[in-house]
């Protein structure tokens, strides 16, 4: 976090707080690779596909702390946090999609599984976390696509699963709406 400028030092601090990161812990962050990254005519574009387990009530806090970004996918996911939270019990409320040992060290311990009363699931903080410090990392060209986007009334996973030439445009002008500029 060093060579971040204060302020987006400040963000990220604040948004770990938020989700109850231990503030001892918080300089040996490391968020994962983007999952796509491309050279386009306009410089590296990054783009983050993100499926059920990134929409929950850690995520909503995240992006609820960096509307001031203005980033252009925070109005749907914050849709899809709020309304698509019960689609991760209970695959996701077990073993380490509920906690692991790395989740446990920067989010405390977690409640039993599937409670998200008091510190709730640590690898759902802790996912939150790393796709708030992606979106709030200055100097870089980042996309967020989810699987639950619509494009001509089928959702982009099953335009994944099942591709359609016809649906390229529309693909590629969501990609383009969803694009933040560095």
């Amino acid at each position: 976090m060093a060579h971040l400028e204060a302020v987006d030092q400040d963000l990220i601090r604040n948004m770990y707080q938020a989700l109850g990161g231990d503030p001892e812990r918080l300089a040996r962050i490391h968020p994962a690779n983007y999952d796509f990254a491309f050279n386009t005519p306009d410089g590296l574009l990054l783009i983050e596909l993100d499926e059920e387990q990134h929409f929950n009530r850690y995520r909503a806090t995240t992006l609820t702390l960096t509307e001031h970004l203005k980033l252009p996918w925070t109005a749907p996911y914050l849709d899809y946090s709020d309304d698509d939270e019960h689609r991760l019990q209970p695959l996701w409320s077990k073993g380490n999609r509920w906690s692991n040992p790395s989740a446990a060290r920067f989010f405390g311990e977690p409640s039993p599984p599937g409670d998200l009363t008091g510190n709730g699931a640590p690898r759902w903080r802790q996912r939150a976390f790393y796709d708030s410090v992606k979106d709030a990392h200055p100097n870089r060209r980042l996309a967020r696509l989810s699987t639950y986007d619509t494009v001509e009334d089928r959702t982009l996973d099953e335009l994944l699963t099942h591709p359609h030439p016809r649906t390229t445009p529309a693909i590629k002008q969501l990609l383009n709406s969803r694009t933040h500029p560095a």
